[in-house]
């Protein structure tokens, strides 16, 4: 018996889920709109601070309702010879093989790449299901539903499929991302200020002692953290509307666009944020 880890939605809470995540990304493109403005024209609408905790509270909040949410709706898909049972924390549904007639895949992949079974007379299951591996749960269904088979082709699958072959990232990248880059860079901007307005790297530090000369440090590194959050997040934009267009018109490649689009952000990010820093500071 074949067993996926799925997240079992009611239209009600997919639809939470979604709006969720949505709420999320329109904060970033309201914090980016800020940022970009005093890059523009010299305002100060969008300071270190508030960027931050702008991000924190209205991207990260909704996110973390939406996880918490996720894990709510949690549970295991169960496919047999005869029947697909769906076990969650307090429900257990099962369901005969001869009632499904048809699997639709979402067409966009949110909250993340999911199916809609088709029972009879054109119904639909009541739950909608999330997981990452959708191909993987369409293949083992196919063995004893053929209707499964035919949703493996579906732009959706093949993006969902790509995006997981090419789109995972281990703990050690996003140290390097958010950890490591964000640090160097603002040791580099905090260092030049210092030594503009103080005279030399410690000249805060002699002027007002430890504690103003940390705090500086930290406001610097909080803001330099901030807009790179930012930064990133517009990228991974760029990433998953490119690479889900290019799935509907392109499907045999989707896995060769998701690969050019991984790199493409990671050039973006690792390598012209560090050239565009350099190159103003070389001015």
């Amino acid at each position: 018996m074949a067993e996926f880890d799925v997240h079992a939605y009611g239209p009600a809470a997919r639809t939470l889920a979604v709006a969720l995540r949505l709420a999320a990304l329109l904060n970033v493109l309201y914090v980016a709109a800020h940022i970009v403005g005093d890059m523009v024209t010299g305002s100060k609408t969008a300071p270190p601070l508030a960027v931050a905790s702008g991000i924190a509270l209205f991207s990260g909040g909704p996110l973390l309702v939406a996880f918490l949410l996720g894990r709510a709706h949690r549970g295991k898909a169960q496919i047999g010879p005869e029947r697909l049972a769906i076990d969650l924390r307090r429900e257990r549904f099962e369901i005969p093989m001869a009632s499904i007639e048809g699997v639709r895949p979402w067409r966009l992949p949110l909250p993340g790449p999911g199916i809609r079974l088709v029972l009879g007379s054109n119904r639909s299951f009541q739950r909608r299901l999330a997981l990452r591996d959708p191909a993987g749960l369409l293949k083992a269904l196919g063995e004893v539903l053929p209707a499964a088979r035919l949703a493996l082709d579906h732009p959706a699958i093949r993006f969902a499929e790509a995006r997981r072959a090419h789109g995972r990232r281990r703990w050690p990248y996003f140290v390097a991302k958010y950890g490591v880059l964000p640090l160097a860079l603002a040791i580099v901007l905090f260092r030049l200020h210092q030594y503009i307005v103080f005279g030399g790297p410690f000249g805060q530090y002699h002027l007002m002692g430890l504690g103003p000369y940390v705090s500086a440090f930290l406001l610097r590194w909080v803001g330099v953290l901030g807009a790179l959050v930012v930064y990133a997040g517009l990228v991974r934009i760029v990433v998953e509307v490119l690479s889900l267009g290019l799935s509907y018109l392109l499907p045999g490649r989707a896995k060769g666009v998701r690969r050019a689009a991984e790199i493409l952000a990671d050039v973006a990010y690792f390598m012209l944020v560090p050239g565009y820093v350099l190159s103003h500071l070389l001015a």
